[in-house]
């Protein structure tokens, strides 16, 4: 007798979640929480801030929609226009946007009128942090700084340094010269551009003076001329000569500071040199005398062609013979290259044709 079984059946396995449940039920709290700890959190963040504007009073811990915020001007800015200086905080977690435009920089004092002066506003205003340029007009200088800058001191606003003043250009008489004198010699005060002129007094002996360095002096700063006082002296050259050569200009018995001279050259010499000379305050000819050379004078070079430069092939590298010479070479290296390339290809077949023990050349004629 057999005894029949039931057929057994495997215990359902229940699984167990990764986190504990005390651990899943915390989780779920702090995200309630958060989320209405987000909900309920203030709409605003903390009021914005401003280089010219400050709050009124303390900042709050935290801004709900609807809470004003009023701003003043800092200390050296002062309110000047009719924008607004109040915000409020708005539904969509922000600040209603304004700019600290109705506050702008104290000014110092205006400065007073400046005879003969140009003031600069070097940023367009006199405000706290900016500077100020003087220029004189023509004929007047600065006494004082070139410029001043306005600044600030608590709530109040000064400048710097006091403000300069333009006076008149004016010149003491020039210096005297030995052996010479100058215009307007009983002036005593020159003013601005006025000038004087130099001249020698006449000399007691063979030879007269020469005034060497600047005829007239011009007044063009306090005290100042535009150059120094010239000199009056003898300068005197020696007679010049040429050799195989002559003097066709500037003729005279002896030859004084300036004195300038032309030469040429006899016939069958040439000028080796400058042919125009002036005597100098050294009491020397510049330049030198020159002097003639025999021969004609040599033709200026013509500037070689470009390819005598070094780097540069000569032409003669590369055409060693005329045109036609070329054009023959081209025709033999042609037919020389299509023979080559022919017998390559007729050997080609007639080894293949042996190769393969077939005709594979159908364009060459059968022998008889």
């Amino acid at each position: 007798m057999t005894a029949s079984s039931a057929p057994s059946k495997e215990p359902s396995v229940r699984r167990e979640s990764p986190l504990p449940s005390r651990w899943r039920v915390l989780g779920t709290l702090l995200v309630t929480v958060g989320f209405l700890l987000f909900t309920f959190s203030d709409a605003c963040g903390p009021p914005p801030k401003f280089e010219a504007m400050e709050m009124v009073g303390k900042q709050k811990p935290s801004y709900s929609p609807g809470d004003q915020v009023n701003y003043k001007c800092k200390q050296g800015w002062e309110h000047a226009y009719t924008f607004t200086t109040t915000t409020y905080c708005e539904l969509n977690n922000s600040w209603l946007p304004i700019t600290d435009w109705a506050c702008e920089k104290l000014k110092c004092p205006k400065l007073p009128t400046i005879p003969h002066c140009r003031e600069h506003l070097v940023n367009g205003t006199i405000a706290w942090g900016h500077q100020v340029h003087f220029v004189c007009d023509e004929g007047y200088y600065l006494v004082g700084r070139k410029f001043i800058l306005c600044q600030l001191k608590g709530a109040r606003t000064f400048w710097s340094h006091a403000v300069p003043r333009c006076e008149k250009i004016l010149c003491s008489p020039p210096p005297k010269i030995k052996n010479g004198k100058y215009t307007f010699s009983d002036v005593d005060i020159f003013e601005y551009a006025e000038s004087v002129t130099y001249s020698c007094d006449p000399s007691h002996g063979e030879d007269e003076f020469s005034l060497v360095g600047e005829k007239s002096l011009y007044c063009v700063a306090n005290g100042v001329w535009s150059s120094s006082p010239p000199e009056c002296r003898v300068v005197k050259c020696l007679y010049p000569e040429l050799k195989n050569g002559r003097q066709i200009t500037g003729f005279r018995k002896k030859y004084y500071y300036q004195a300038t001279v032309m030469f040429e050259c006899n016939l069958g010499y040439h000028v080796r040199g400058s042919d125009t000379v002036v005597c100098n305050s050294n009491s020397t000819w510049e330049p030198p005398i020159p002097t003639c050379v025999k021969g004609p004078r040599p033709t200026h070079p013509t500037k070689p062609p470009v390819y005598n430069y070094p780097g540069y092939p000569e032409p003669r590298e590369i055409f060693n013979e005329d045109i036609d010479a070329w054009l023959i070479a081209l025709i033999v290296v042609t037919a020389i290259a299509g023979i080559a390339v022919c017998c390559t290809c007729l050997y080609k077949c007639i080894h293949g044709r042996k190769k393969k023990g077939l005709s594979s050349c159908h364009h060459l004629p059968e022998q008889p």
